[in-house]
């Protein structure tokens, strides 16, 4: 029995994290199907970042310390991503 929750627990967590190929089909309209635009001209190409690099920058355009001239407009695509989706995004895309 205990066997049987443990495997019902670990398919629901599972079942229950953040997809990051998801999650990223928002971005893929400025930043590109694999990262490798620049947006709208303007950001670094995201798949040549780790993910911890792109991480860090998600994080920060949620905080609002990160971010050049794409800040105000990345703050508001960021705003309703939990730290979780923020690292799925980050482990879907980045090196």
């Amino acid at each position: 029995m205990k066997k049987m929750v443990l495997l019902t627990a670990v398919a629901a967590l599972s079942l229950m994290a953040a997809d990051g190929a998801a999650l990223y089909k928002k971005c893929a309209g400025c930043h590109g199907a694999h990262g490798e635009k620049k947006a709208l001209g303007k950001s670094k190409v995201i798949k040549d970042m780790t993910k911890d690099e792109i991480y860090q920058a998600l994080k920060g355009y949620k905080e609002g310390t990160y971010g050049g001239p794409m800040k105000g407009l990345m703050k508001g695509q960021v705003a309703n991503l939990s730290d979780e989706d923020m690292r799925a995004i980050a482990d879907y895309i980045g090196k």
